[in-house]
């Protein structure tokens, strides 16, 4: 008698780790399906020699992370580089894009950039909403900023010697294969 009263118990509880791990692996399909896709131009101020900063010098901090990021073609801010380098007052020095998983600050990937004249790192996360962590030497000169992003809206981040122009958008896959992931 207390054998036939425990396996109805046990398909229900079957039964329940059934629609957990499919609710489980909807979950995991949808997170994918919020990546994002993040631009960013840096560029510098020409007629800008007047301008001093002094600080003392230290090197971008390194943020770690679990995720993954792959490299993208540039495509949302196109034509802003192109004005930017059409203008007399600045200069494109970079244009980059990459795809990153929509995760929390702990847990998401930081982009690094490492260059001959910059170094740094560039990091999109979401907790609840969507914000950037920048810290980025440019010839010596440091910006170091966190901000709350919007979605498809451009951001600028403004420093007397260079600026950044960053665009953050959902994609539903990655663009690229496996062995171009970084780190």
């Amino acid at each position: 008698m207390l054998y036939f009263s425990r396996k109805p118990l046990n398909l229900i509880n079957i039964g329940r780790s059934l629609v957990l791990a499919v609710l489980f692996n909807s979950a995991i399909v949808s997170a994918q399906s919020n990546d994002y896709k993040v631009e960013v131009i840096v560029f510098e101020r020409l007629h800008s020699d007047a301008l001093s900063e002094s600080h003392h010098y230290e090197a971008p901090f390194e943020m770690k992370h679990e995720a993954n990021y792959w490299r993208l073609s540039p495509s949302l801010l196109v034509e802003e580089a192109e004005l930017l380098n059409d203008s007399s007052q600045y200069s494109v020095q970079r244009h980059y894009a990459w795809g990153v998983e929509s995760l929390p600050y702990e847990q998401s990937a930081n982009y690094t950039v490492i260059e001959p004249d910059s170094q740094g790192y560039i990091k999109v996360y979401a907790d609840h909403l969507l914000f950037t962590n920048i810290d980025l030497d440019y010839k010596g000169y440091r910006m170091h900023e966190k901000r709350r992003l919007k979605l498809n809206e451009k951001h600028y981040f403004d420093h007397p010697k260079f600026g950044l122009l960053m665009q953050v958008s959902r994609i539903a896959h990655p663009e690229t294969s496996a062995s171009e992931q970084g780190q």
